[in-house]
């Protein structure tokens, strides 16, 4: 499995190293207007990050049909199983998630010190768990449909996603905060999403791995 993820990382497209550079104009326009603290902000930040990290998870796997049923063809032809190179991917998604993590720290560390903007301070736990829980969310999505229907139908529900989250999380935070479901989830934000990120991932990975075991490539 390691040399699985150690060829992830080899394959992977230059651009996507410098990714988390395209947040350099929103930190220097409208995320200085962004509060440092409270739920949104930690929102806000953690789906930006989230999104880098997806966008790197996306390259990783990019290829044509055909370049990519070869690809997939050489890898099985090696001595692993098919539930292998399913565990490397999803490995792969933390991989990718402390990439964008690192590069947006250090991002706004130099925007700090260059530009003297004050941000969010983004090591702590709430983001750092919000960020990882909407990577995996976004790149749960994506791999069963990509598997199944290919690379370009899995790239556009993924970011179909991503906005479904981002205006479902705004519609959710401005309801009713008296409803039984909604004050139980933003009582323990985290935990909530923690909880529902593991079982979608769960069926998720097991829905992935069923389609990989039967593909004809």
């Amino acid at each position: 499995m390691l040399h699985l993820i150690i060829k992830d990382m080899y394959t992977q497209r230059k651009i996507a190293y410098v990714a988390p550079i395209f947040l350099l104009p929103y930190f220097l326009t409208m995320g200085k207007n962004i509060p440092s603290t409270g739920i949104y902000a930690s929102i806000i930040y953690s789906l930006a990050i989230a999104f880098i990290a997806y966008f790197m998870a996306l390259y990783s796997n990019f290829n044509t049909n055909e370049g990519e049923n070869v690809q997939s063809r050489l890898i099985l032809s090696l001595p692993i199983k098919r539930k292998t190179v399913i565990h490397a991917k999803y490995i792969m998604v933390s991989v990718w998630w402390l990439l964008s993590f690192l590069s947006s720290f250090l991002l706004l560390i130099i925007l700090r010190v260059v530009f003297h903007i004050e941000g969010i301070q983004i090591l702590n736990i709430r983001i750092v768990m919000f960020s990882l829980c909407f990577t995996y969310i976004l790149t749960g999505v994506f791999y069963p449909i990509h598997f199944r229907f290919g690379y370009r139908v899995g790239t556009f529900l993924g970011i179909a996603m991503f906005f479904a989250i981002s205006s479902g999380l705004g519609k959710l935070l401005s309801l009713n905060k008296d409803t039984t479901i909604v004050s139980g989830l933003l009582e323990r934000p985290t935990v909530s999403l923690v909880v529902i990120t593991f079982i979608f991932v769960l069926v998720s990975y097991f829905i992935s791995v069923s389609v990989f075991e039967k593909k004809d490539f």
